[in-house]
């Protein structure tokens, strides 16, 4: 086991951002975190979950994927070799679930390309990063149990720092990480642990919900109140590390050339299930956040939850950034009739 003092992290990030495309918890212009491109002067280890996840790095929120010219295509794959340090458990385990269904039927190249040069960092919880968390229920944290390189524990004035892949020892050679000792370490990662779950109390209405969309019992007209709150903004799916819609569309740039683009989308916006004839399946929003939903909680693949609770991590950003308050908290609250 190894640890390393908090005055000397800093060093170590700039040694680590020469090597890597180096992403941190930064602090915005208006005192918000986002996960960024490590600057030291906004670098701040007292810090909560950034507004958005880092399911960016796999899948950008725009991006070329191939050209075309003179009638020929060329592939783009922009795979730099990137490290998310700092990032939350939710999140870890966000990127664990969003890799696996993008590659479970058909390999996306672009996908695995940067999840394989993509070191992941994780900071362990020892509590509630805001009133919306709920990631021991959704069994993905407060600390990572797979999907990471590296996992940091907060004792004091030092962080003990857990491997969890073959390629992470290289990074502890740095001089700033000194040796501790196994049996000690260990004990102090297990309170550590034991503390972050029990501040995380178990959300029963999220297990209530789910077996009641089992078994067909969702509470009468659910879907339709909700709908009727709903303004389509997609935000929700925006800022949640699991939803992987995307458009896929075509652009001139030049006589002989173009490209094609992807995009992400979500399945709230009326247009994202209308086909060629003009049916859509879904043609109101009721049906739209219900199915939204339904994949998080029912419909989910078994493969791509990777032994979580279901298609959702817990970490609460819908609940925290709907203008009209209908992330899954309030859903599953809805559904089980609290």
């Amino acid at each position: 086991m190894k640890s390393i003092k908090k005055d000397h992290l800093v060093p170590v990030l700039n040694s680590w951002a020469q090597r890597f495309r180096l992403f941190a918890p930064v602090r915005g212009i208006n005192g918000e975190f986002i996960l960024s491109h490590f600057q030291k002067p906004n670098f701040d280890l007292d810090y909560k979950k950034p507004s958005l996840p880092p399911k960016s790095t796999l899948m950008p929120q725009s991006e070329v994927i191939f050209e075309v010219e003179n009638n020929g295509y060329r592939e783009v794959v922009n795979a730099p070799q990137t490290m998310l340090f700092g990032i939350r458990a939710c999140d870890a385990a966000g990127l664990v679930q969003f890799a696996r269904f993008m590659s479970r039927d058909r390999e996306d190249v672009y996908t695995k390309s940067r999840t394989d040069e993509t070191i992941k960092v994780v900071m362990a919880c020892d509590g509630p990063q805001t009133e919306t968390c709920f990631c021991t229920t959704t069994k993905s944290g407060p600390y990572a149990k797979k999907g990471f390189d590296l996992q940091f524990y907060d004792i004091g004035d030092v962080f003990l720092v857990e491997t969890g892949s073959p390629r992470a020892e290289a990074l502890l050679a740095e001089k700033s990480f000194f040796d501790q000792d196994d049996g000690k370490a260990a004990k102090q990662i297990k309170g550590f642990k034991e503390k972050g779950v029990r501040a995380i109390p178990v959300r029963e209405t999220v297990q209530k919900a789910m077996d009641r969309l089992k078994e067909g019992k969702a509470v009468e007209n659910v879907w339709e109140r909700l709908g009727k709150k709903c303004i389509a903004c997609g935000g929700c799916v925006y800022v949640c590390p699991t939803c992987t819609c995307f458009n896929v569309y075509d652009e001139v740039s030049g006589p002989g050339r173009g490209h094609r683009m992807r995009s992400w989308d979500t399945c709230l916006f009326g247009g994202f299930t209308r086909e060629a004839s003009g049916h859509n399946p879904r043609p109101d929003q009721n049906s739209r956040l219900q199915r939204r939903h339904e994949h998080k909680l029912l419909y989910y693949h078994r493969d791509d939850v990777a032994d979580m609770l279901c298609g959702c991590v817990g970490c609460g950003r819908c609940s925290d950034y709907c203008p009209v308050h209908i992330g899954t908290l309030e859903v599953v609250d809805a559904i089980s009739g609290q």
